[in-house]
């Protein structure tokens, strides 16, 4: 039913025209009595704003109220539950022309005064026309009746009759949301039931093609049910004759139209199931294939690091042998260096004495003593030679020499 109420429903116009206007009316509640009176009480009040097609806000002795028009009903724009209805704005746009800001008017009032909702029931006159009845006769309004409340039924009824007369407004019988029209506008349901389709593409092209003409056909089967209930006697009296072909077509083509809708989710959800299980079955094997790809080139990596690790190792390793030889050679020349240094020492010490052992002859020539008996192997000591500073070769043993 919800689908009723819209003016536009999935690219097909379904506002339901007078029915929805009829309904509107129940919308509206059991008006609450809270405070009584005779049919003659009024005020006088100022215009502050329009809500919408039968409702507006108005200064009343300095205080503002909400005021809802009595007896006439007209399509919502503005229900909390409910799209925009068939002629819901232009009704709105009527009463924004009847009643502008600022403009003076009477609110005559009927038995009971305020409805649950703490609205203002109110008869609006200005200027002596009825605007609840002017509503009516554009065929943007129908007449209404919640008893006790009556005073103005009549008034708006008999203006709601010469809109149907004048096919005006909600009655014309063109206009697009209204009943008439909605049926003829029905794609056909009879042509919907048919093989289910195995591919996704062409479920979901069946779906699209078939949601709107289902969706159009839940409308009107709804809008057919509110003439049928009898509860509205404007809906009845439109659109009486209208109904049962529209029923008898209705209970023949939608329940088969619903089930090929039902199959074709059905298959639609299967096919999706599917692609999901596909989907996740390679996305497990991308994440195996990853894994293994991460694990080979772990392995690569740690083999490529303990090779650099090795050639690190062995470049250390000859690093330290060939600074050991260096240091071994280091020492080793240091040590012909110090060798070397003692050998020019010694070599300047026996330069030295020799120098001063010929400083001594020249000074004191030694006396001549007896040459002693040389040994006749040659070799002696000190005393076999005395005064011999020369050049010294040495027996074997060195023990002994004798002058080279």
């Amino acid at each position: 039913m919800a689908g009723f109420w819209a003016s536009k429903s999935v690219g097909v116009k379904i506002a339901a025209g007078a029915v929805a206007v009829a309904v509107v009316g129940g919308a509206a509640g059991v008006a609450v009595a809270q405070s009584g009176g005779s049919a003659e009480d009024r005020d006088q009040a100022t215009v502050v704003r329009v809500i919408d097609g039968d409702t507006f806000d108005a200064r009343i002795d300095g205080e503002v109220e909400r005021v809802r028009l009595l007896n006439v009903d007209t399509p919502e724009t503005k229900h909390p539950e409910k799209s925009v209805q068939c002629l819901g704005p232009e009704a709105a746009d009527l009463l924004e022309e009847l009643l502008a800001p600022g403009d003076q008017i009477d609110l005559v009032y009927d038995i009971e005064r305020f409805d649950r909702y703490d609205r203002t029931l109110a008869g609006v006159y200005k200027d002596d026309s009825l605007v609840n009845a002017d509503l009516a006769e554009a065929g943007l309004g129908v007449a209404v009746l919640f008893e006790p409340n009556d005073l103005f039924y009549p008034e708006v009824l008999a203006a709601q009759e010469r809109a149907e007369e004048a096919e005006a407004g909600l009655f014309d019988p063109g206009l697009e949301c209204a009943l008439p029209a909605l049926a003829e506008a029905l794609p056909p349901l009879e042509i919907l039931p048919g093989e289910i389709p195995t591919d996704a593409a062409d479920v979901a092209s069946a779906l699209a093609a078939a949601v709107p003409v289902i969706a159009a056909g839940e409308v009107l089967d709804g809008a057919v049910g509110l003439v049928e209930s009898g509860s509205h006697a404007v809906l009845s009296a439109a659109y009486g004759d209208v109904a049962p072909r529209l029923r008898e077509r209705l209970d023949e083509a939608l329940p088969s139209a619903l089930a090929f809708q039902e199959g074709l989710l059905a298959r639609q959800a299967e096919l999706k199931q599917a692609a999901e299980e596909k989907a996740a079955e390679e996305k497990a094997a991308a994440e195996r294939a990853a894994a293994e790809k991460a694990e080979e080139e772990r392995k690569v990596a740690e083999e490529k690091a303990a090779a650099e690790r090795a050639a690190e190792e062995k470049a250390a390793a000859e690093r330290a042998a060939a600074e050991r030889v260096a240091e071994e050679q280091r020492v080793a020349e240091a040590e012909a260096e110090a060798e070397a240094e003692r050998q020019r020492q010694a070599e300047a010490q026996r330069e030295a004495e020799q120098q001063r052992e010929a400083e001594r002859r020249r000074v004191a020539p030694p006396q001549q003593a007896p040459r002693p008996q040389r040994p006749s192997s040659g070799y002696g000591t000190d005393a076999d030679y005395p005064g011999y500073t020369g050049p010294r070769c040495y027996a074997p043993g060195g023990q002994s020499w004798r002058p080279c």
